[in-house]
């Protein structure tokens, strides 16, 4: 179960991000994780939320999860495709030569608040 792992690394990403930006409250944080890592967001809402009430200044944060596609593109005709099936070819000329683009990616994409006074 890597999205303890994840959970983990997001709340100190998190609190890094309150600190530098002086922010007194939290309420919400996005992450973007791509289809390829096989995160389950509900095994990793469930870690976030037992692991947050560790951290008083989180407690009331609610995590987002924005989940993208696995994307192609193909080094032979430069067809740019998001593929929803493990089929890594070419949707126009059916060439396995491509290269992925999208979907590997894991950021801390937002977080809301508010600014401490």
């Amino acid at each position: 179960m890597h999205e303890g792992a994840i959970a983990v690394a997001l709340i100190q990403d998190i609190l890094e991000v309150r600190e530098k930006e002086n922010l007194s409250s939290l309420n919400t944080a996005t992450v973007l994780i791509g289809r390829l890592h096989h995160v389950v967001p509900e095994v990793l809402q469930n870690h976030f939320g037992l692991l947050k009430k560790e951290y008083p200044p989180l407690v009331k944060t609610k995590l987002v999860i924005e989940i993208a596609p696995v994307a192609i593109t193909c080094r032979k005709c430069g067809c740019e495709t998001v593929i929803e099936k493990p089929e890594f070819s070419c949707s126009s000329c059916r060439s396995t030569d491509i290269e992925i683009t999208g979907g590997r990616e894991m950021h801390l994409k937002e977080i809301e608040g508010t600014k401490a006074q």
